[in-house]
């Protein structure tokens, strides 16, 4: 049993869709593979078709197209009538030929698995290919060097005209009396001449006489051997450019089962490019296949309506395994069953949606449909009759896994007996356990759907001040039957209106009125919904921004940090290279007073070294395993090793030794989840490094390797000491620390620490 009918498929303008999806197919091939297609009632199958147009998506992006195909099986079939073709078909052959080689290429060895297992397929006619290129030319006629005797035939062809010509020329000249024309032109595939007809006794050979009979188109006798022997050479051209069109036609004929197998498989690459470049026009996407009866349309658009659909959101299936969609007529309820049966087609095809992705779609065994207005004159059933002979065949189809679309169900009959006939039906389809959506306008359905558990009460919304429908789905409400609102709002006397709302029962009214208050909170319900969404954002944004100011001021208090410790440590190596410079002169010193002022200097440098940074703060109480955060960088590491007032730490895997004053007690970390690498410690380095007397590559080697010791022991400045000389080795460095990614900058030192013999790495 097929998944539709041709009732539903009638219905649903499956047909109409699928013209749309073809007109996107580079090929007639594709074209009518598309129009092909049908639903599939395996989630698997439409699963791996899904994939093939995602794959193909990805393809087109990528510059893919198909290129010039052909439909191959006339042509073979013209082949085998016949015995041999024009050569122009083998134009049509060729350019098949190269596009599929062109795909096989460009497919079977892409990083698309399926679209590359599909090219694969495709066999290798690159031998047919060169043959029919060897024969015949891009104007579809056949080489003259297609054979060496053709070669050979059209040379000596070629010679022989030339020599008829000439001695028609010379004849021309001898007789110009005779002439009507002095010019050469063929009748019967011979070469002759314009004479008078007086010349008709003269040696010539009279073929053709023109229509006022002064003109005779004659063949002198010299030349007539000539023309004989022309007409044999043309023959035997004849023979043998049909022998060489009856030879490609064969090759092509010992192809023909791969070809046809390949005709196959380039019309189903041509039906992905198709449905492919569909969905990108329609912004379609690829729904979430289940196959538990749920149908969730996310801004689903009707295929057919193009611009002008208004996006469709329902969702029903499941619990709620029916929706009863009310409201008034011209609503869009008809469009919304359309559009959830349509889409259902279309996804069970492997055509991609217009709707969001997030729509969930089952991939129902059947889907059966009531919509429209239909008689049958032949077998003399009202719109009624006709409608309730299809529903009772489709009620003998259903099971738990159909989808069935009903369109005012219970209408064309009695009002009361139409209600009762519609409860009875819906009440069938939930004992069935079906998928199913109806839509109705019948006030005892409205009350049905909303007491019953497992049915969802939709209506569609109906704007009352510009009397218009908006085709938007509100779910959990019924529909109310605008008829007297709509009426008063036309111009109906008010007494009218209020005579006819007389007539209707209490219940009625008190339905109505009930109706009114559920759209009523909905709506102060949808208000308040969209309210609180704009204050989300604007809460989500305000935090957003709070974010990334705090980032920045962080970002902003480090750097000032790392910038004032940076000064620091300059002032007290510049200290401390002061003060060394001082002692050595006093111990040199050669008298008491000399050492003395010289003592003196020294201990004004040391009053001037830099007090501590202004976070700093009472050194903490530390024990080795204690942990601690650096003040500086918030790093959170463990003590281990005090020695006065230097702390061993281990911070992230490195171990560093700090004054106590830069550190705080700290929370213990959590246990690491996995284990990471842990950098080997360095127990001490120099902060400076001399390669004075290496070579280039020697000095890189040391540089790099006392680089890494200065960072897994958490120092960020070193000197290296290259020395003046020529400055080759200056430079050379200079332009290999230039792509060191962990080297902030570089400069030569101050003239007083070495000038261009020194280069201060900062890291």
């Amino acid at each position: 049993m097929s998944v539709v009918n041709p009732r539903t498929e009638r219905d649903l303008e499956l047909a109409k869709v699928l013209e749309r999806v073809a007109a996107f197919a580079s090929s007639s091939l594709g074209a009518e593979a598309v129009r092909a297609l049908r639903p599939s009632s395996e989630r698997e199958m439409v699963a791996r078709e899904f994939a093939l147009v995602q794959e193909m998506e990805k393809a087109v992006r990528d510059g893919f197209a198909p290129g010039a195909l052909h439909d191959l099986a006339p042509i073979l079939d013209e082949a085998k009538d016949r015995g041999s073709l024009d050569p122009e078909r083998f134009l049509t052959v060729a350019a098949t030929l190269a596009a599929a080689a062109d795909i096989r290429q460009a497919l079977a060895t892409s990083k698309l698995p399926g679209l590359a297992e599909l090219a694969k397929r495709l066999s290798d006619q690159t031998g047919l290919l060169a043959a029919i290129w060897r024969a015949i030319d891009e104007r579809g006629e056949i080489r003259d060097d297609a054979t060496h005797k053709l070669r050979s035939l059209a040379r000596e062809r070629q010679g022989l005209v030339d020599e008829i010509t000439e001695a028609l020329r010379r004849f021309l000249d001898r007789n110009r009396d005779l002439v009507q024309e002095p010019v050469v032109t063929q009748r019967g595939g011979r070469f002759v001449i314009p004479l008078k007809t007086g010349a008709r006794g003269a040696s010539v050979v009279v073929h053709e006489t023109s229509a006022s009979g002064q003109t005779l188109f004659a063949e002198p006798a010299p030349v007539v051997q000539l023309n004989n022997r022309l007409r044999e050479l043309d023959d035997e051209i004849w023979r043998e450019r049909l022998r060489i069109l009856v030879e490609l036609t064969e090759a092509l004929l010992h192809e023909e089962t791969h070809l046809r197998r390949d005709l196959a498989v380039l019309a189903r690459l041509d039906s992905l490019y198709a449905r492919a470049r569909y969905a990108q026009a329609v912004r379609g996407a690829v729904p979430t296949l289940a196959e538990d009866g749920r149908v969730e349309l996310v801004e689903a658009r009707h295929p057919l309506l193009g611009e002008r659909a208004v996006p469709v959101s329902i969702a029903f299936g499941g619990a709620k395994r029916v929706a009863v969609i009310t409201g008034p007529n011209t609503g869009g309820k008809t469009v919304t069953l359309k559009t959830i049966g349509l889409l259902t087609l279309m996804a069970q095809s492997g055509i991609p949606i217009p709707a969001l992705p997030s729509t969930v779609l089952t991939v129902f065994p059947r889907v059966r449909s009531d919509i429209g207005e239909e008689q049958s004159i032949e077998q003399n059933l009202s719109t009624f009759s006709s409608h309730m002979k299809n529903i009772v065949e489709i009620l003998g189809e259903t099971d738990e896994r159909t989808l069935v679309l009903l369109d005012e169900l219970g209408a064309g009959t009695d009002p009361q007996e139409g209600a009762a006939l519609a409860l009875a039906i819906l009440e069938r389809l939930l004992e069935i356990g079906a998928t199913a959506a109806v839509a109705t306008h019948l006030t005892p359905l409205k009350h049905f759907a909303i007491s019953h558990p497992g049915v969802l009460s939709c209506s569609m919304e109906f704007d009352l001040e510009t009397l218009s429908p908006t085709y938007r789905v509100q779910e959990g409400v019924p529909g109310r039957s605008c008829a007297l609102i709509i009426a008063e709002r036309l111009g109906l006397p008010r007494e009218l209106v209020e005579a006819a709302r007389g007539k209707l029962t209490s219940g009625e009214i008190q339905a109505e009125e009930v109706i009114e208050e559920l759209e009523r909170e909905r709506s102060a319900a949808r208000r308040l919904r969209a309210n609180l969404e704009l204050e989300r954002k604007a809460v989500r944004k305000m935090c957003q921004d709070y974010e990334r100011r705090l980032l920045a001021l962080r970002e902003k208090k480090a750097e000032a940090l790392g910038q004032e410790l940076a000064r620091l440590e300059e002032e007290i190596r510049s200290a401390r290279k002061e003060l060394a410079e001082l002692i050595a002169q006093a111990r040199a010193a050669e008298s008491a007073e000399e050492r003395r002022k010289l003592l003196r200097r020294v201990e004004e440098v040391a009053a001037r070294a830099p007090p501590p940074p202004p976070e700093a703060r009472p050194a903490p109480k530390l024990t080795e395993g204690a942990t601690v955060r650096v003040r500086a960088t918030g790093a959170v590491g463990t003590v281990l090793r005090v020695d006065g007032d230097r702390v061993e730490v281990e911070v992230k895997g490195r171990r560093v030794e700090l004054p106590p004053s830069s550190l705080e007690a700290a929370e213990p970390l959590p246990p690491p989840r996995a284990a990471g690498p842990v950098l080997p410690s360095v127990e001490q380095v120099s902060l400076e490094l001399s390669v004075r007397g290496l070579t280039v590559a020697e000095a890189e080697r040391e540089v790099t390797a006392w680089l890494d010791r200065l960072l897994r022991a958490g120092i960020h400045t070193g000197r290296i000491v290259h020395g003046k000389g020529t400055g080759a080795l200056r430079r050379a460095l200079h332009g290999y620390l230039a792509h060191v990614p962990y080297v902030k900058r570089f400069h030569l030192a101050p003239p007083q620490e070495g000038g261009d013999g020194v280069t201060i790495v900062e890291l």
